[in-house]
């Protein structure tokens, strides 16, 4: 069946070859690949669009994490009712230290994948830090002990409450990067 079909292959190769493309043929697949690449560029200009409003939401809930007052903080249902023994809001500080503490861990994993990110991240980080500090520092000094254990617990579940919300939005950017590149495949 083969020589069959390459016998007739042979004899009929000029009306074979009369059907030849058009010399316009390269010129419409050259469009076409340029039609793709577009698109393959405003899928990357998407993805830069949401990756800057997902930054841009971090900085507005930082700075209003940041301008917030004491009195606009809520009280969460573990605290302590004021006391004379500081024994219990140690106990308080301690606990929510920790998991403050594996927080920015998993913090400092996302700065060796994305720099940048991490960067944008610890700024308001450091300035809640800072804060956290100062008031270590007062509470040595100052009478009112209370009120500065409790404003340290409330700068701690601030901290806490941030690196929540950074690492929500760090696995929103990382999800929609994979959702992005399976779309592309």
């Amino acid at each position: 069946m083969k020589n069959k079909l390459e016998e007739f292959v042979y004899r009929n190769r000029e009306d074979f070859d009369s059907e030849a493309p058009g010399g316009d043929l390269w010129n419409q697949i050259d469009v076409n690949v340029k039609r793709d690449k577009r698109k393959v560029f405003k899928l990357f200009s998407h993805s830069r669009i949401a990756a800057i409003f997902l930054l841009l939401l971090n900085a507005l809930v930082v700075f209003y994490l940041l301008q917030r007052k004491p009195a606009d903080l809520p009280i969460s249902s573990t605290a302590p009712t004021p006391q004379t023994s500081s024994q219990p809001y140690e106990k308080e500080i301690d606990e929510i230290s920790k998991v403050v503490e594996i927080k920015q861990a998993k913090l400092k994993e996302i700065g060796k994948i994305n720099p940048f990110l991490y960067k944008t991240f610890t700024g308001a980080l450091n300035q809640l830090n800072s804060t956290y500090i100062q008031l270590e520092k007062e509470l040595v000094t100052n009478p009112n002990k209370e009120e500065l254990l409790e404003a340290m617990i409330q700068n701690l579940s601030l901290q806490h409450e941030l690196l929540n919300r950074q690492l929500m939005i760090y696995q929103k950017l990382k999800q929609t990067k994979n959702e992005k590149n399976t779309n592309l495949l």
